[in-house]
């Protein structure tokens, strides 16, 4: 081995010893190093992801609360508060509330008619041969109060005519046909 390293210019013994350390420098940075720094990047790659779910999720709920909202409005706009009524007290039901409305807007319900209207695809149809006399701006207040309180129901026949003759803000009468729509159980 004496005569193979006295062969050997040290030149050459330098060169053998670096590419010897760089060797067993890459096995070593292999086999310690890059295990443990790929586990440190899969960490730190679930952390961020999971972060990104955190505050997606709180947009998520936010969405989805926002939804439900938007759902539970279409549904009071539906049905109003007969929402969970059975079908043989939606009748009372509204003309109680025309009623109400008719009291606070100084218009006098002559009379309600309910009657059964037709089928109109998955839904029954309940309409209201309603006949009101009042001034025109009482009248109006009713249809607007009306179109919030009972915003389930469509006014389908409107007629308006004068009761009297006088021609300063004359009573009027309107007949009016209101539909209500039920899905067919």
């Amino acid at each position: 081995m004496n005569d193979l390293l006295a062969k050997i210019s040290l030149r050459e013994l330098l060169l053998l010893m670096i590419g010897v350390g760089s060797i067993v420098t890459s096995v070593l940075f292999l086999s310690l190093v890059l295990p443990q720094l790929k586990a440190l990047l899969a960490v730190n790659e679930t952390i961020s992801i999971l972060a990104e779910a955190t505050v997606d999720g709180d947009v998520l709920g936010n969405r989805l609360n926002k939804r439900r909202a938007t759902i539970d409005d279409m549904r009071y706009r539906l049905h109003g508060d007969m929402a969970d009524l059975p079908a043989k007290q939606v009748e009372a039901f509204i003309i109680g509330r025309l009623q109400k409305l008719s009291w606070s807007n100084q218009v006098e319900l002559v009379s309600v008619e309910p009657t059964v209207g037709e089928r109109v695809d998955v839904f029954q149809e309940t309409l209201f041969n309603v006949r009101l006399v009042g001034r025109y701006l009482d009248l109006y207040r009713w249809l607007w109060e009306a179109r919030t309180e009972l915003g389930f129901v469509v006014v389908k026949q409107f007629d308006l005519s004068r009761a009297n003759n006088e021609d300063n803000d004359p009573l009027l009468v309107a007949n009016l046909s209101l539909a209500s729509y039920r899905p067919i159980e």
